[in-house]
């Protein structure tokens, strides 16, 4: 990453409308943290790093964190709030492996809902009960991925020069 990683947090209402946004300057691991966490390195930056900040600066609460960046489901390791990675892809099934963070080893379970499914760490309270009712209460017309798009392109705002990359 020439630029080093970036994160972004949208805080949507049931409807998708915006409640809160925050994001980062670039974070950009030294040398010898690339050499000492290994393979490790991304959970540690996204999910210890990035979204553990992002979510002590937000004002309100969330239901669950739900990324579209897998290593994040390592702030279960510093955090207490619910994070959820959502399997958008249609190659979700080919690629399961690759997403499993690597600090979480293969400790993920699958959680399921018409239309969803998300992976969570093993040792999350946040349940398949608890996810078929999030998505029952937001608007029909709500697609869980599409705030990913937003936060993408005010990323792409707040650092212009992540589009020379």
């Amino acid at each position: 990453m020439e630029h080093g990683y970036f994160g972004g947090y949208l805080l949507v209402n049931y409807v998708a409308r915006p409640l809160e946004f925050h994001c980062t300057m670039p974070v950009k691991p030294s040398r010898a943290q690339e050499l000492l966490y290994g393979p490790t390195i991304d959970d540690f930056v996204c999910g210890e790093q990035i979204a553990k900040a992002l979510t002590m600066k937000a004002k309100l609460t969330p239901q669950v964190v739900l990324t579209d960046c897998s290593a994040v489901l390592a702030l279960s390791l510093v955090s207490k709030l619910p994070v959820a990675y959502l399997a958008t892809s249609p190659d979700a099934e080919k690629c399961e492996q690759m997403r499993i963070p690597v600090s979480m080893g293969h400790c993920v379970k699958h959680l399921d809902a018409p239309e969803y499914r998300v992976d969570v760490p093993e040792q999350s309270d946040f349940t398949q009960q608890e996810f078929a009712e999030l998505v029952q209460g937001i608007a029909p017309s709500f697609d869980l991925a599409e705030p990913f798009q937003r936060i993408v392109e005010a990323l792409y705002e707040a650092h212009p020069v992540t589009r020379a990359a």
